[in-house]
């Protein structure tokens, strides 16, 4: 692997990211919010699990795994309808600072930036939709092009690779906010096409993003490092002073805290870094149909995106001449254009 951090310029990449600290403020918040409901859920349904478990061991235990495994779904249905509006305004946000370097003032980011969501998506849940196909082809192809395989022989090297695939999986993850992005920056162009053209895109230079990614993603684990080594010392202390049988408890606590650093922190600057190095990348470049071949054979969800990118074109064409057939009518504003292959779609 070759990483170069010098091209991610993750001094105006942090910058910029402080330019948004209004909105990590309220990651950091929200992701707070959610631990402290989700510890006393724990701590109700786990107290009921040990009272029944006096009078019915088997239930008991039954129960406490339930209320574990009951985390999970509230974290996802939390993930849908709060945590991912959050973070389509921050991509709206960066976007625009990107693009213009300014907000309109007199507005909010977030409020700013849900507008805008919901301007060029519809709504908050359509851009869970798109990320989520494009998500599905970016890993698809990065599997395809970049997958370790784990044919040495021995169980601890299938493991390092299993592991390092994960790691790849997990990076794909900035790759998919930054072509999220483009949606913003390439307002003139319809959504689907947008994310048509540009997970093609993302094909096309796939290695310094994909490496970017990865060299992102460990960078993104120092806040949780630093986060973790700060809290550790009076979250301790704390717990000492309350009861000696709690420590397991404080270091429990200073996890998520530090996890709540890494993600309203960590994650939020690797997300700004690469979507501006995605920006520089490509920011000349047009989709290649060779390219376009390539994800067709490597993902049936870029069947789909490319067939709703064609609906969209078609759509725009058909207002078109149906705008040509009434030549009395004038337009109002500039009419909008469809992307630059529109009138010959990859």
């Amino acid at each position: 692997m070759n990483l170069d951090l010098r091209s991610l310029r993750l001094g105006e990449a942090f910058r910029l990211l402080m330019r948004t600290r209004s909105l990590l403020i309220l990651k950091m918040g929200a992701y707070l919010l959610f631990w402290f409901l989700a510890l006393i859920y724990l701590a109700i349904t786990i107290g009921i699990a040990s009272l029944v478990a006096q009078a019915i061991p088997l239930v008991g235990v039954i129960l406490f795994i339930v209320a574990i495994i009951g985390v999970a779904p509230l974290y996802q249905l939390a993930y849908r309808y709060v945590f991912f509006m959050i973070k389509a305004a921050h991509i709206a946000v960066l976007s625009e600072l990107l693009k213009n370097d300014n907000l309109p003032p007199g507005t909010g980011q977030l409020e700013w930036g849900r507008k805008r969501v919901e301007k060029r998506f519809g709504e908050v849940n359509a851009m869970f939709v798109v990320d989520e196909l494009v998500s599905g082809v970016v890993r698809a192809f990065t599997n395809m092009v970049y997958r370790l395989t784990a044919w040495l022989p021995g169980d601890t090297l299938q493991q390092l690779v299993n592991i390092l695939n994960r790691i790849i999986r997990y990076a794909t993850n900035y790759i998919d906010e930054a072509i999220l992005a483009r949606s913003f920056m390439r307002d003139d162009i319809p959504v689907w096409v947008n994310a048509r053209d540009g997970i093609v895109l993302y094909a096309m230079v796939w290695k310094p993003l994909l490496m970017n990614a990865i060299a992102l993603m460990v960078l993104s684990y120092i806040p949780f490092i630093v986060g973790f080594l700060i809290l550790a010392l009076p979250i301790g202390l704390l717990a000492s002073v309350i009861s000696s049988s709690v420590g397991g408890w404080s270091i429990i606590a200073t996890l998520i805290l530090a996890f709540l650093v890494k993600v309203a922190v960590g994650d939020a600057f690797a997300m700004t870094a690469m979507i501006a190095a995605y920006h520089r990348e490509t920011r000349e470049m047009k989709p290649n149909p060779e390219m376009v071949a390539k994800l067709d054979a490597a993902s049936d969800r870029f069947k789909e995106i490319k067939d709703r990118a064609q609906q969209e074109i078609n759509r725009y064409l058909a207002g078109r001449e149906k705008a040509k057939s009434r030549p009395a009518e004038e337009p109002q504003g500039g009419e909008p254009v469809a992307g630059e292959s529109t009138d010959q779609p990859i």
